[in-house]
């Protein structure tokens, strides 16, 4: 039980700090690109590596397309996450991507046609509201933050899909034996995008350790340990109290903020926040009801 919290909290402190790292050096050090790039071939490079010492799975052939499907959405929400980064705050990214659990009830209620109670609309109406309070508070029309929430927007729903997806196949394969695969195939898809990338890029030419040492943490926290704790903290502590530490996530993510004075705190955050888990939370409980 103390090791499946730890992990949770781990994971959670990990990606408050995710946001605040993104922001520092995008786009004054490196491209967004060139920051996707470096967490997905290090993810996979890292992960293959840590598969030499694990026990692999054997994967089924009805599965590959499952997860090349996983990899296009990995490329995605990763891609997109980092284009965010160029006009958006990293507060309000954080939490736009607290409505994301919603976004995985639609997808599941359109294509895996389950059923979705009144209780639930409700509260993904209610988590809606809260989203939008973000797209369009603190004046996004006029500083220019409305087109990188709108990346979170997408970048929530990428993600969601690849949870869909990755489903079935994380019932039936080990972290590693899976994410080696999903993190290979996505450097394989993004292959193509090296070739927009710039050596004349000031991470590469200031000679800073700085700029290295917060890419370092994106690769190797936020991505690769964060993917590889959350299935056992699951195991150990159970789902609810792992999303239970997740909405320590956007909190996390604005004391950090503030202190680096990298943002500034506005009315429409700590409101919206609230909205948007107070519908996440109705819709569990709609769905913990449904299932009794």
């Amino acid at each position: 039980m103390i090791w499946g919290n730890l992990l949770a909290l781990s994971a959670a402190i990990c990606w408050g700090l995710n946001d605040p790292a993104n922001k520092a050096i995008i786009p004054d050090w490196i491209s967004a690109s060139g920051v996707a790039l470096s967490r997905i071939f290090g993810a996979a490079i890292l992960v293959w590596i840590v598969s030499l010492f694990v026990k692999n799975d054997k994967i089924q052939k009805g599965d590959w397309k499952l997860l090349w499907a996983s990899a296009l959405m990995m490329l995605g929400f990763v891609y997109v996450f980092s284009l965010a980064f160029n006009t958006a705050s990293p507060i309000d990214i954080a939490i736009i991507l607290t409505f994301q659990p919603i976004l995985v009830v639609v997808i599941n209620a359109i294509f895996k046609h389950e059923h979705v109670s009144l209780l639930e609309v409700v509260g993904m109406v209610i988590a809606l509201a809260g989203a939008l309070i973000v797209i369009l508070g603190g004046g996004s029309f006029e500083s220019g933050r409305l087109v990188g929430d709108l990346f979170a927007v997408v970048c929530a729903l990428t993600y969601a899909v690849y949870l869909v997806i990755i489903e079935g196949p994380s019932q039936r394969y080990g972290t590693v034996s899976l994410m080696k695969w999903v993190f290979l195939f996505t450097a394989i898809l993004a292959s193509p995008l090296v070739f927009t990338l710039s050596a004349s890029l000031p991470i590469f030419t200031h000679g800073k350790a700085m700029p290295w040492l917060i890419l370092g943490f994106i690769v190797l926290f936020p991505t690769v340990y964060c993917y590889l704790v959350t299935p056992p903290a699951i195991r150990l502590v159970g789902s609810e109290v792992l999303a239970f530490y997740q909405y320590l996530v956007p909190v996390i993510t604005t004391v950090v903020a503030i202190a680096a004075k990298m943002d500034t705190f506005h009315w429409y955050q700590p409101v919206s926040f609230v909205i948007i888990v107070a519908g996440v939370i109705l819709v569990n409980y709609a769905k913990a009801k449904t299932s009794k």
